[in-house]
């Protein structure tokens, strides 16, 4: 794996490449974008540059430093995930939901620690925008005095509920959404047996490698999308029970987050095919809202009830314009 490998984040690699030649790399970043597309990747790449025992600003991928990165296991790079969270608190990672203080005083206390094999200690954070407020003020401490020789990588999907004063001082860069050239090119090398359905796999990817390469895997997870997606929006008696289904998405908050971007995924592309037709745009809309909304301390059983209904209220009307 190397910068090269990363594909459709020129601008952001470009960037990063240039830093690094002029020893000019700030103490925080924040990589910002949706998921799948290239963010942690980058970030790990960037930390193997950093230590790579060649020191030319790329990662030769055959020193020590560079295979100890690679494989997840170099003591002065660390990735501050649920994973580790759970290892840290003794608790099930599948359970996390959040990045609490604990974890974020870990990091700060083993950041401050002088580099035991590199050069920089690099600690990633992921998912970023799953920092609670008291994990994201406590984080701003290390970030107004960093360490000599550290850097913070803060990998989110959405920053708008994290702290204005947290992201001014993180260089922040974008990372967008792949093409759906790029996401083919990827699947065929990745899963070069998994293209049979390789046009509705990039339809609902929404830009995503990680969605694209879990739908190649698991086509009938499209299906599902698809008969779900029309059960919402015609609310057929018998096939969706709407006050039943919001009930199970209630239950497990993570569980209607994934739905909300799913059904976001879908609506945006039906938008692209018939773009002009406002019920679509209104719907996305409403999407965008409750997936905002699932970031603060909502009722996910109201917000279910509400969102199905929308979504039935607003599918007929859909269908009706599309007669």
């Amino acid at each position: 794996m190397s910068f090269k490998d990363i594909l459709g984040q020129d601008r952001a690699i470009n960037l990063l490449q240039k830093q690094l030649s002029n020893n000019k790399v700030p103490h925080a970043y924040l990589f910002s974008g949706a998921e799948g597309t290239g963010r942690k990747k980058t970030a790990l790449e960037l930390a193997k540059a950093l230590n790579c025992r060649n020191q030319d600003g790329c990662a030769c991928d055959t020193c020590v430093s560079c295979k100890k990165t690679e494989g997840g296991n170099h003591p002065d790079v660390h990735l501050v995930d649920f994973n580790f969270q759970a290892a840290l608190l003794d608790e099930d990672a599948e359970k996390q939901t959040r990045i609490k203080i604990e974890t974020i005083k870990e990091a700060q206390k083993q950041i401050s620690m002088k580099a035991s094999e590199g050069r920089w200690k690099v600690f990633i954070i992921d998912p970023a925008e799953k920092m609670n407020a008291e994990s994201a003020n406590c984080l701003l401490k290390t970030l107004e005095e960093p360490p000599a020789n550290s850097l913070m990588i803060l990998v989110s999907s959405s920053n708008s509920s994290m702290p204005q004063t947290l992201l001014s001082r993180c260089q922040q860069i974008r990372f967008n959404r792949l093409p759906d050239g790029i996401i083919s090119k990827i699947i065929w090398k990745a899963a070069p047996e998994k293209t049979g359905s390789l046009n509705d796999v990039i339809k609902f990817a929404g830009g995503s490698v990680s969605r694209a390469l879990q739908y190649a895997e698991n086509p009938g997870d499209i299906r599902e999308l698809l008969e779900l997606w029309e059960g919402l929006k015609n609310n057929r008696a018998g096939t969706l029970d709407l006050l039943s289904f919001s009930d199970t998405l209630a239950r497990d908050k993570q569980q209607l987050e994934e739905f909300i971007s799913k059904i976001l995924v879908l609506a945006q592309s039906e938008l692209s095919e018939t773009p002009d037709l406002p019920e679509k745009a209104e719907l996305i809309e409403f999407i965008l809202k409750c997936k905002k909304s699932m970031r603060y301390n909502v009722n996910s059983g109201l917000l279910s009830d509400i969102l199905l209904m929308k979504l039935s209220s607003l599918g007929e009307g859909i269908n009706a314009s599309s007669r």
